[in-house]
């Protein structure tokens, strides 16, 4: 059946059960991200569900969703490096900046590594940013990092004619703290799956007197409200912690975030093991989603302890999370260029993102006369057993690109069918659909998302006119 760019998309309800456990529909679909590593550090691939054990405040619960994030070999990550200079002390001497620059020049790749700094103003500031929504994503012709000590120092030399603010008084550090990282996890959003931010830093003082406030706050709950959003986006922190003393001088802000969001922390001067550990710990990924009861959302904390039945893996996840009220989840700075459409948000942040989607596995090809031949990788959908009737669908849009990765107006949108599922063969969904292609469209984006397990993959195909 054909349909034109232009045509208005029918949404077909996607294939569920007929009932599913009342306890289900209206729990929350907890993901955690699982790095398994073998004694000597290294990754360990082929761990199927069986081998894990999830236990959320010592109950046992049921795997709902499993898949090793790395299993087609692929090397790629998304790593970003925060140097953080509102909490430093000598921003023209800057000790965090060397040891960064020393961390990186000895990277065997700079794939899929970002630099920015905190600045003394509470600006962000790019360094070697991640590339911008609606742009191509290039791979550079030799490693940026080579040159990260001189880009450094460029920088600082422009950061030091910029006036500090009073880190004295708590709130105003605090605020501009959480500006400046929640602008970084919207611009990581253009990234789908795990991500990590390596954040070099004092850290941020939560508790203490203000003068703007002409009081005594404490920021704890707003501190792991953030560390729950970040969870929610699959960014794991890493934090080096620059303080005098090592690690815990930062009023426990540190410990919070690595705990909520699976990370590891670090002592002063251990940059280069953070971002090492990072990426290694990328690369032996597990995603593994469980139904937790809905819980009253009062911040009370609830404990999540993963096993596995192999006495050789060591495992590094979430320490439990924080019972909170349903967060919103975060998008990138993306248009709303087919909010008439019904495209789903997250479906398009992925039309607009420099990077194909990899949480779901997608292969499509065009023939000659526009007809697209898609093969969906069932496995990285949610099983159809233990899906919610009340969740959304499954759906796959076809996104047309002119010169630019902008897309163009009026994707062709559908949504899976019970027969599609029933007939998918060796592990493959298979979809057909014929698409007039205009004369200026140089490519086509093929999206799919499921909407239960929040889960994107897409493939962007060149077009032969």
């Amino acid at each position: 059946m054909k349909r034109a760019f232009a045509a208005a998309a029918m949404l077909l309800s996607a294939w569920v059960p007929a009932a599913a456990p009342a306890e289900i529909q209206h729990a929350r679909l907890n993901k955690l991200n699982v790095v398994a590593l073998d004694a000597q550090g290294q990754p360990v691939a082929g761990l199927r569900s069986a081998d894990f054990q999830l236990f959320e405040d010592g109950k046992r619960q049921d795997i709902a969703f499993f898949r090793f994030t790395n299993r087609s070999g692929a090397q790629w990550h998304a790593t970003v490096v925060l140097i953080d200079l509102l909490s430093e002390r000598l921003v023209t001497e800057s000790i965090i900046a060397q040891q960064v620059a020393d961390s990186l020049k000895n990277l065997e790749s700079s794939d899929g590594l970002y630099l920015y700094l905190l600045t003394a103003r509470g600006d962000l500031y790019p360094i070697h940013p991640l590339p911008k929504p609606d742009t191509e994503a290039t791979p550079a012709a030799e490693p940026w990092t080579r040159n990260a000590a001189p880009m450094l120092q460029t920088a600082l030399k422009d950061l030091v004619h910029l006036k500090p603010v009073d880190d004295r008084d708590i709130k105003v550090r605090f605020d501009l703290s959480m500006r400046v990282l929640r602008d970084l996890r919207s611009r990581m959003a253009v990234v789908t799956g795990r991500k990590n931010l390596v954040w070099v830093t004092r850290g941020i003082p939560i508790v203490g007197f203000s003068a703007t406030a002409q009081s005594g706050l404490d920021f704890t709950d707003p501190l792991r409200w953030f560390g729950e959003e970040l969870q929610q986006a699959q960014i794991v922190m890493y934090t080096v912690d620059q303080s005098e003393a090592g690690s815990g001088t930062a009023e426990g802000t540190l410990d919070e975030f690595t705990s909520i969001t699976g990370g590891r922390g670090y002592s002063s001067g251990r940059a280069s093991d953070a971002i090492q550990q990072a990426i290694t710990d990328s690369r032996a990924n597990y995603q593994i989603d469980y139904y937790s009861a809905a819980l009253e959302p009062n911040g009370k904390h609830h404990k999540i302890r993963v096993t596995c039945g192999r006495k050789d893996v060591r495992l590094q996840t979430e320490h439990g999370f924080y019972a909170m009220a349903p967060l919103v989840a975060p998008s990138g700075p993306v248009p709303r260029a087919f909010a008439s459409r019904d495209l789903p948000p997250q479906a398009e942040t992925a039309a607009h993102s420099p990077f194909d989607a990899t949480e779901i596995g997608i292969r499509a090809s065009v023939s000659p006369d526009s007809r697209f031949e898609v093969h969906i990788d069932a496995a990285d959908l949610m099983p159809r057993s233990t899906r919610n009737p009340d969740a959304g669908k499954v759906w796959v849009a076809f996104v047309a690109y002119g010169e630019t990765l902008k897309p163009l107006p009026h994707p062709a949108l559908v949504t899976l069918t019970p027969e599609q599922f029933q007939a998918a063969t060796h592990g493959d969904i298979e979809l057909r659909e014929s698409i007039p292609i205009a004369p200026a469209t140089r490519k086509v984006r093929v999206i799919a998302f499921d909407a239960e397990l929040d889960a994107l993959g897409s493939v962007t195909i060149p077009m032969q006119h």
